[in-house]
């Protein structure tokens, strides 16, 4: 294909995810206001598990073609993405106040997600019996988020009469319509412009390790991206942040189960490696899950413990720490 052909689609994508993330984040916007449910559980459930099925079945499949390493790398670049440019960005862009106690459990799941797969993986793999944690935890997150709107209810909430959200079914669909035209925008656009950008990047002669570390894995969370980029121009940062979490806890927990079902028992860690001190080890056991929790255990934890909020220096911090990640993996390929 040629390269301006590339160029040309690699432009439409961008319009095309830009404003699908905007439908998107608009329509769940509206369901939140209509229900009276917080913006952070919306994002952290229905949002979160809109913009991470894309990349769920790309992986089942994968692993059911015998791709049996590609779960696990697939969910940790996701999950890096996420927190360590996605998460930043929003906390730069605004910071964030913690208003309920949800937020604090739901950051325990994930960390208890790493947590055990971290140690189901010293052996390098993960047998069909090791998938059953993960959905033990995926059960308790699908419980916490239905015991919250049952306790809280489906209920209008106070608005002024002129921004009163009317309830009828024809705003419903019409409402429900957006939110799907959204979210197959951003799936569209980011295959657009994920792929058209390898190949400009293979015409520029770009080194193809150094495509799979950027564009590939940026690729895998771009719909995460849009939606909480979206979010923020609408000054929706709770929706957001909850879109990110929930996304990662999913990653975690489904993606992986999933994939580990599927494959049999016979899911593997990445075969990518790194050589350090003369010894070669697996990246994904020594680098990329002691770094996703290094990020929220040091630079997230210790800021919403004592002040119940989350600051644009944690965003600075886990940004540059972000970027140092990548320049590792682009030297050490």
């Amino acid at each position: 294909m040629a390269v301006w052909l590339s160029a040309v689609l690699f432009i439409i994508g961008f319009a095309v995810i830009i404003k699908g993330g905007d439908f998107f984040v608009s329509a769940a916007v509206w369901f939140a206001e209509v229900t009276g449910l917080p913006k952070l559980l919306i994002g952290a459930t229905i949002v979160s598990l809109a913009t991470m099925l894309p990349e769920f079945f790309v992986s089942v499949l994968a692993v059911s073609g015998g791709a049996y390493d590609f779960g696990i790398s697939n969910a940790m670049g996701s999950i890096i993405c996420n927190t360590g440019l996605i998460l930043s960005l929003s906390l730069i862009a605004a910071p964030f106040i913690v208003e309920n106690k949800i937020f604090y459990t739901k950051i325990c799941l994930m960390l208890l997600s790493l947590f055990c797969l971290y140690i189901l993986l010293a052996d390098s793999a993960l047998s069909l019996w090791e998938c059953i944690p993960f959905f033990l935890i995926l059960a308790y997150f699908i419980y916490i988020n239905v015991k919250f709107v049952a306790s809280n209810g489906f209920r209008r909430p106070d608005m002024p009469a002129g921004k009163k959200k009317e309830r009828t079914r024809k705003n419903i669909a019409k409402h429900l319509f957006f939110f799907l035209l959204g979210a197959a925008g951003i799936v569209v656009g980011a295959r657009l412009l994920v792929d058209n950008g390898i190949r400009i990047a293979h015409a520029l002669n770009v080194p193809e390790s150094i495509i799979s570390i950027t564009l590939v894995a940026f690729g895998t969370a771009l719909p995460e991206l849009v939606t909480t980029l979206s979010a923020i121009v609408k000054k929706e940062t709770s929706m957001g942040i909850g879109n990110v979490l929930g996304a990662n806890i999913l990653n975690l927990t489904l993606l992986i189960g999933s994939c580990t079902l599927v494959s049999g028992g016979r899911m593997q860690i990445s075969s990518e490696y790194f050589k350090t001190l003369g010894r070669i080890l697996p990246r994904s056991l020594y680098i990329d899950i002691p770094f996703t929790a290094l990020l929220f255990m040091i630079l997230l934890l210790p800021p919403l413990l004592c002040r119940n909020k989350l600051f644009k220096l944690q965003g600075i911090l886990m940004l540059v720490l972000y970027m140092v990640f990548i320049l590792f993996l682009i030297f050490n390929v």
